[in-house]
């Protein structure tokens, strides 16, 4: 639908004399580049030329406009381009309800909407000129681009099904808040692909998001209704993880990052306060009114990294924030004495220089102290007799406006290395702009820091990796150091592997007397404090993993849960932090599977809000939340939403009559109606869990098409499925349950059930060409066994896929050979008909077996059938080891049988053979003798049963292991024809057989298959081989980009859960019968859902409580000695009333 010009929408250009007066500027915009800005009035739109930011905005022009909306509280279609378009709202809808204007020529920009739209809710241009709009009634994104200046088309139309709100970054990012599980996502609308994934506590709602002018960092204002407590998140968009939050009591109107490459600072706006935080930290809010001066902040303003826009007087103004060096601005002015993490450019130029310009020559001892704006660094070199380095720092006194002396801090520096001393040590330094020291020295580049009243190693760089007594200075040339520092928006990481090979370097700490180990000492704070974690914390865990280092893989790892772990409670804000584990799932199971198993205890029961649903009606552990992927807008889309919006308006127009119904007939209502809504009524109380487990769903973004179509890219979830261990411990707790109903409800069953109808396909086709092919024409026949074998090449395809996938797992599975037999002997049977025109019986038996076995064994994804599929399964793989050695036996026994009962010479069971030889089948055959009619036997006169394969089956090895396999099973016809009185050796044999094979062995064979069905845990079992299937189709079924949607693998999975079953399951994880590697932890938040029994102490807990209670001596002692000394106390009182 194109828009038209209207004219009750009137245009008229003002003069300049005219434009203002008295005018109130209720808004404004600047255009995504900061060349204009936008003024939105009563009726007027003007236009601001920011040409030169250093002077005031001049005006350009101004337009008036007929019906312009201005009433909203929160307007989001006022916007301006580069290009001079603006667009605003007005309260017509017909054909839009806003418009887009061209300044320059004041005409009404045309546009045409693939759905037929009328409604915009959101609109913005981004920098690279486009418009990018968002109707929230259908969910449904537009990007417009601009062909000549004058004609805007539709370039893509995105569905966003879902979304509480949104928000259009400069460029051209969305920003999507869903509430059904507190996600906040970052997409890129070019390339359809997911930047970042945020969640928020749950008890908080959003209030409002504001981006960093890189959009590296997001600043998420959230509210908590019962609390009336606000807190603000910031999050790092690169990572997804939460760097920190900061929750006040006071009311945030505004907030805002700023000066994000020259120290960047979080301000935020409380009523006509305004305070100052370092976004990495926020800590210590320092007031900062200084920054706005007289400007009303009540008023519209934008901030752009260092600058303002305001309005006073109906004028548009433009300032920067701090005149003069924004750090010294920030230490001298505002006194703001918190840390600078975002390096500067200066502090980037410093390090940059100091490293390429490296002098090694010894370092000048005349410069002795390096003068920041907070701090002042001091160095000193120690002589031959005192060998020392110390570097010594003081802070500034605000209050008297002087250097702090006699807090002076030192910390030797110089490490205990053959070669280095006090006099060729350090190399270069100087003191950054955030204050903190850098010093170039003979182990590498390392930069202190002052932190609660120490000097601390920030951050330490060595392009090494070995130990520093092998290290030669000379021969470094920090390439990687100097090309990842200009990077990033933080210092590049540190380099870890060097570290944690010095650990137990020592530094002499003279006037200490003490050895400090501060490699140590940086490696253990990287680890505790909450931002190294949150930066570098993936290179840490990557480089412990390296080392095989399990002690401090333990460390990172429980540090990690722990942030995730507040006030007994599990904060789902800090969950991005748990991917520091999972994401190295595959290394962690296999080498430290201790450390997984008691990470997955801690995070078993997950609940992020203790909210309870009492009228669920969802089943058991199904998913709870809304996921969605973007993609490009279909016409099925369009009709879809078409008849859905139809659908639902009739929904609510019928319950609206119908509820005006029930209203005018009461006795209706209570008689029928609603006895029949309790009858069906199938609602139960149910609470949301989460599985905290980031990414363990995701598959890599970055993939080529080609390569992940022939060895598919593999994830957590489909690596654990490799670890019986951990897959056991993962489906003991209901996470492991529910993540497989998502999967399996999601897509699992519709890739089943259609490989499911192919195979039957397959089947059938064989199965009724060899039931009927004497009933069915020729030309049926043909088609039939065609049909099998194009079928068939498409099954040995896929399993051609599984067995590149995993050559050596597909190797060891019987049930893969299995697999084959089903899919090639059809095949084969199929292509021998068609050429001899005539079924061959034999393959075709066997075939038709395997084929309707293989067809039964799809069942076992059926709840009904799965945990008997996977005890048959299970109990066969345990007990397989144990068959073959049964089967040796057995050989053993067959072998020794054969030499010694087979005949003597060959023997043709054809023609009569007749020799003394007592193996001779011809011997052993029946013999038949007349008896006349007295009864007597006649000696001359027998008959001879010709004998057969069965006569003597010791002939031949084969047969031999058969009639060997028949003794087991208690069939004795075998040696029934041998005399055993007669043959000791056969007696020997066949009594070691009968005792060692059918007493012995057959016996301990049931004793085992008892145990191990016993043992066999067929919840877990069920799930694994359920887990097993999911894992075949992500694999095999799956195109590599159906892999990467994220309504399909998202980042955190959320179930709903039965109350009453929930419960069931926690009081039995509590009790001893528990085999999980640890009781998991029971949060606040579980307890108040499911109001659990107090724990009973233990026996030892007891003792030890008895222990710790005082004697009776030491009660006596501790009621004795008060009284005492009262005595003492009153008998000098008396003494100095007699003297008086």
């Amino acid at each position: 639908m194109t828009s038209n010009s209207d004219n009750s929408h009137v245009i008229s250009i003002k003069d300049k004399d005219d434009q203002h007066g008295d005018k109130k500027i209720l808004e404004i915009k600047c255009s995504p580049h900061f060349e204009y800005v936008a003024a939105l009035e009563h009726g007027n739109i003007s236009l601001w030329s920011v040409n030169n930011q250093k002077e005031p905005p001049t005006n350009v022009k101004t337009i008036q406009i007929d019906n312009i909306h201005t009433k909203g509280k929160d307007e989001r279609v006022f916007a301006i381009s580069d290009n001079k378009h603006v667009s605003f709202s007005h309260t017509r809808v017909d054909p839009y309800n806003f418009k887009i204007l061209d300044f320059e020529s004041g005409k009404e920009v045309s546009l045409n909407f693939p759905d037929w739209q009328k409604e915009i809710d959101l609109l913005s241009f981004i920098d690279n000129g486009d418009i990018v709009m968002v109707n929230a009634k259908h969910y449904r994104a537009y990007v417009f681009s601009n062909k000549d200046n004058i004609t805007w088309v539709c370039k893509s139309m995105i569905e966003l099904k879902y979304f509480k709100k949104i928000y259009i970054t400069p460029k051209g990012k969305l920003i999507i808040f869903n509430d059904t599980i507190y996600e906040i996502t970052m997409w890129d609308i070019e390339e359809l692909s997911i930047k970042t994934r945020i969640l928020i506590d749950w008890n908080h709602i959003l209030e409002s998001v504001e981006i960093s002018d890189d959009e590296k960092l997001l600043s998420v204002c959230a509210k908590n209704e019962e609390t009336k407590e606000t807190r603000l998140y910031v999050f790092s968009t690169e990572t997804g993880m939460n760097m920190a939050f900061f929750t006040t009591k006071l009311v945030i109107n505004r907030f805002h990052l700023i000066f994000s490459r020259k120290g960047e600072r979080l301000l935020f706006i409380s009523g006509k306060q305004c305070y100052l935080m370092d976004p990495y930290y926020l800590r210590n809010p320092i007031e900062a009114s200084a920054l706005f001066g007289k400007i009303e902040t009540q008023k519209p303003y934008i901030i752009r990294s260092d600058k303002i826009i305001y309005t006073i007087d109906g004028n548009v103004s433009i300032k920067e924030l701090a005149d003069d060096n924004w750090v010294k601005f920030l230490r001298k002015t505002l006194k703001d004495t918190n840390s600078i993490t975002t390096p500067t450019k200066e502090t980037v130029d410093i390090i940059t220089e100091i490293i390429t310009n490296r002098s090694t020559s010894d370092y000048n001892v005349d410069r002795k102290e390096f003068e920041g704006k907070y701090l002042k660094w001091g160095l000193e070199l120690g002589d031959k007799s005192d060998k020392s380095v110390l570097i010594s720092v003081i802070d500034f006194n605000y209050r008297t406006d002087k250097w702090n002396p006699d807090k002076k801090k030192q910390l030797d520096i110089l490490p205990s290395l053959k070669g280095i001393d006090e006099n060729n040590f350090i190399l270069q330094c100087e003191v950054l702009e955030n204050d903190d020291f850098v010093t170039i020295t003979r182990i590498g580049v390392i930069i202190w820091t002052y932190k609660l009243s120490n000097i601390r190693m920030h951050y330490y760089w060595n392009d090494w990796n070995g130990r520093l007594e092998d290290f030669n200075f000379e021969k470094t040339k920090f390439k990687d150091l100097l090309e990842n520092l200009t990077s990033g928006r933080i210092l590049p990481v540190s380099n870890y592997e060097t570290i944690l090979k010095n650990l137990n370097i020592n530094f002499w700490q003279k006037e200490k007397k003490e050895k400090k180990q501060l490699f140590k000492e940086f490696l253990e704070n990287s680890i505790e404090e909450e931002f190294y974690l949150a930066c570098y914390g993936k290179a840490l865990m990557k480089t412990f993993i390296k080392l095989k280092d399990d002690k401090w893989i333990r460390s990172l790892g429980h540090n990690c849960i722990d942030r995730c772990m507040q006030e007994n409670n599990h904060v789902i804000s800090k969950i991005s932090l748990l991917s520091i584990i999972f994401e190295n799932f595959k290394e962690l199971s296999e080498n430290h599977p201790a450390f997984i198993a008691s990470a997955l205890s801690l995070i078993g029961f997950v609940v992020p809000s203790p909210t309870i649903n009492p009228k669920s009606s969802s089943l058991h552990l199904s998913s709870y939340g809304k996921s969605y992927h973007l993609y490009k807008t279909s016409f099925f889309d369009i009709l879809s939403s078409i008849f859905w919006n139809r659908w639902i308006s009739f929904q609510k127009s019928f319950q609206n009559r119908f509820q005006n119904f029930q209203d005018n007939h009461l006795l209706f209502r209570d008689l029928i109606i609603k006895p029949v809504i309790d009858f069906y009524d199938v609602s139960h109380s149910s609470t949301i869990l989460a599985i905290p487990l980031p990414n363990f769903v995701s598959y890599p973004k970055d993939y080529n098409f080609w390569k992940e179509l022939l060895l598919p890219s593999s994830n957590p979830f489909t690596y654990s499925n490799k670890l019986e261990v951990i897959n056991e411990e993962f489906y003991r707790y209901l996470n492991g349950e529910a993540l497989l109903k998502f999967k399996w409800n999601t897509f699992g069953r519709k890739y089943y059930l259609a490989t499911w109808a192919i195979y039957t396909v397959f089947l059938l086709s064989f199965v009724i060409a060899a039931t009927c092919s004497k009933n069915i024409s020729q030309s049926s026949l043909f088609i039939l066994l065609n049909i099998t074998i194009y079928l068939g090449i498409w099954h040995l395809l896929l399993e051609l896929r599984q067995f590149i996938y995993a050559p050596l797992n597909y190797i060891y599975s019987l049930w893969n050979y299995s697999d084959l037999g089903a899919f090639l002997l059809p095949m084969i049977s199929s292509f021998i008909w068609l050429q001899n025109n005539a079924m061959p019986t034999e393959l075709a038996t066997f075939s038709t077996l395997l084929l309707e076995i293989k067809f039964f064994l799809f069942f076992r994804t059926i709840e009904l059938f799965g945990a008997y599929f996977s005890m048959i399964f299970r109990v066969a793989q345990r007990v397989l080891s144990f068959w073959v050695i049964l089967g040796f036996i057995v050989f053993a026994f067959a072998h020794s049988l054969h030499l010694l009962l087979r005949p003597a010479t060959n023997v043709s069971l054809d023609y009569p053979n007749y020799s003394n030889d007592p193996n001779n089948p011809w011997n052993l055959a029946t013999t038949y003798n007349t008896i006349d009619s007295n009864g007597t036997i006649e000696e001359n006169s027998s008959l001879l049963e010709s004998p057969t394969a069965t006569t003597n089956m010791f002939t031949l090895m084969g047969s031999a292991i058969l009639a060997v396999y028949l003794l087991l099973a208690g069939n004795t016809a075998s040696i029934s024809h041998w005399d055993l009185y007669n043959n000791p050796a056969l007696l020997i044999l066949t009594t070691i057989f009968f005792f060692v094979a059918i007493i012995y062995l057959v016996n301990l064979s049931i004793g085992l298959l008892s145990n191990e069905i016993s043992a066999t845990k067929t919840r877990e079992s069920s799930l694994i081989l359920k887990a097993e299937i999911l894992e075949e189709i992500e694999s095999l079924y799956m195109l590599p980009h159906q892999r990467r949607k994220e309504n399909w693998f998202p980042f955190i999975v959320f179930y709903e859960c039965h109350t009453i079953k929930l419960r069931e399951h926690v009081i039995y994880t509590q009790k001893d019968k528990w085999t999980g590697y640890k009781k998991p932890y029971i949060s606040n938040n579980l307890n108040e859902v499911l109001l659990l029994p107090e724990e009973q102490p233990s026996f030892k807990q007891i003792e030890g409580t008895i222990k710790d209670l005082p004697t009776i001596r030491q009660i006596e002692k501790a009621i004795e000695d008060p009284i005492l000394k009262e005595l003492e106390d009153l008998k000098k009182l008396i003494e100095e009333l007699k003297n008086k």
